[in-house]
């Protein structure tokens, strides 16, 4: 007679392997046509591969200059994604100067919030910051959030390690007469 009916279901994607959905629709009087009674739909979740890198101008600065880091992180796809945050707390020995995220950056808390990046997108941040120990001190970044899924969590995080030289200076005096 011609009469639909329409059954909407809810799912969450638990995979992130393609999964295909198959609706099959049965009666029990005869369907003269019975090449209609199935469908198929493909859902594929989202991933979006972000990697990051974290560099410093110099690895070997003496106590009291400044060095900047340089964090990039690139979604090397295959989708967009959204929410993205990276945690960069300066650790002891390393006093904040500034940065170069226009507000996205909280020195205090070491979250620099991104949002969005489109695949294929790169986003950079520069943090300046003084050197006040002469011991190595490694500085880690970490990808802490992202809205997609990310298939490859061995590039989510990143170090750089600074090294101040000690000086053992020694002073011998000596007369000649």
């Amino acid at each position: 007679n011609g009469a639909t009916r329409t059954l909407n279901i809810t799912a969450q994607v638990t995979t992130h392997t393609a999964v295909t959905n198959t609706a099959t629709a049965t009666s029990t009087s005869t369907d003269s046509v019975a090449t209609n009674n199935s469908a198929d739909v493909a859902v594929n979740a989202r991933d979006a591969d972000l990697d990051i890198t974290k560099t410093v101008d110099d690895a070997s600065p003496n106590v009291g200059d400044t060095v900047v880091f340089t964090l990039t992180v690139t979604n090397t796809g295959p989708d967009a994604t959204t929410g993205v945050t990276v945690g960069d707390l300066l650790p002891a020995g390393l006093t904040y100067v500034s940065d170069d995220a226009a507000g996205a950056y909280n020195s205090t808390t070491g979250v620099w919030t991104i949002g969005a990046i489109a695949n294929g997108a790169t986003r950079t941040l520069h943090i300046t910051a003084t050197v006040t120990s002469a011991v190595p001190i490694t500085n880690t970044a970490t990808i802490t959030t992202s809205d997609v899924f990310d298939p490859d969590g061995t590039n989510d995080s990143d170090d750089a390690t600074v090294d101040a030289p000690e000086a053992d200076v020694q002073i011998t005096k000596t007369v000649d007469n």
